[in-house]
């Protein structure tokens, strides 16, 4: 079986977007951090029943749900009461993730960069930890910083310092410019999950083959613990290594076999890391017919119970955000 989900924001619902602050407004009092951050945990909830609703059973948590947090760790006590998100995670056995930004790294050889790293991952942790969640915390490797050997030393003593909170749920990702699976099997002694991107593998010159990166990545994953990928297609605009805004049926229905049978059987989830988040796998699905649709319903049974009107419902709304 395979958990499919997406990131972060739910386009297909009403008022698809979360709240922000920035840091100049916040310390000048122009802006008022509690609204924000129970907005937003309203907002979680309202996104993970949504993608339940639609048969989608992995669900990535935005870093930014409570924007700022890490500026002031006084600021956990403006975090509404957690319990409602936790328990609905709970009972729709909701596979939820995290993936902070590209500039958490334990790779850096700057302090300031790794305490803010740092800080980052505690509050992630913290957040994680209440709500229940068991999916992941990615990070990707970073830079090598004209000197890899060394920059997998900072790793590896790195790790040491993440917070406890966010280290038993911390992975790390293969990207498009530094690391491959089995550079970062070597930079953390494989003592660290390892999740395998699909379009970073593509773009990534480094790379070993598919079977290596692949079949290297699974295996990090303990069985107490559901392996993780991730899954997009190239932009056409965009730079190597940039997201689509869209995926095609037939390109994620091979994804989910390629892994499936990689796995034996294992339990695995995959989130899509398309721009047009639930609106792309709602018309990645609308693309698969006859056989090919009832081979996605088998890797992804879930997929069953989404209504009948998914397909066509999210295509009415494809125009207001391709516009944006």
């Amino acid at each position: 079986m395979v958990r499919l989900g997406y990131a972060c924001l739910t386009y297909g619902m009403p008022e698809p977007k979360m709240r922000a602050a920035q840091l100049n407004r916040w310390k000048q009092g122009l802006v008022e951090l509690g609204p924000i951050y129970a907005y937003n945990a309203a907002y979680a909830q309202r996104s993970i029943a949504y993608s339940a609703h639609h048969g989608l059973t992995a669900f990535r948590l935005s870093t930014s749900i409570f924007p700022l947090l890490d500026c002031d760790r006084r600021l956990r006590r403006l975090v509404p009461s957690l319990a409602p998100l936790r328990d609905l995670v709970s009972s729709l056995n909701m596979h939820v993730s995290n993936h902070p930004g590209q500039f958490v790294l334990l790779s850096t050889p700057r302090e300031h960069m790794l305490a803010n790293a740092l800080g980052v991952l505690g509050d992630t942790g913290w957040t994680m930890e209440r709500i229940g969640a068991t999916g992941s915390i990615t990070i990707h490797g970073g830079g090598v910083y004209e000197d890899r050997a060394a920059a997998a030393l900072r790793i590896r003593q790195n790790l040491r310092r993440v917070p406890k909170s966010a280290r038993r749920l911390l992975v790390f990702e293969n990207d498009e410019h530094s690391w491959t699976v089995p550079e970062l099997l070597e930079a953390t002694d494989a003592s660290v999950p390892i999740v395998f991107d699909n379009l970073h593998f593509s773009a990534n010159p480094r790379s070993a083959s598919w079977d290596t990166e692949l079949l290297g990545a699974l295996a990090t994953w303990p069985p107490d613990r559901i392996p993780e990928f991730h899954y997009s297609e190239q932009s056409e605009s965009g730079p190597r290594g940039a997201h689509a805004s869209y995926i095609t049926g037939a390109g994620l229905l091979a994804f989910l076999e390629q892994i499936h049978d990689a796995a034996k059987g294992r339990e695995l989830a995959v989130i899509v890391e398309a721009k047009r988040k639930d609106l792309a796998i709602a018309r990645a699905f609308g693309e698969l017919e006859g056989r090919a649709r009832r081979k996605l319903l088998t890797l992804v049974p879930e997929l069953a119970r989404a209504p009948r009107d998914w397909v066509k419902r999210s295509a009415k709304l494809e125009p207001l955000f391709d516009a944006a």
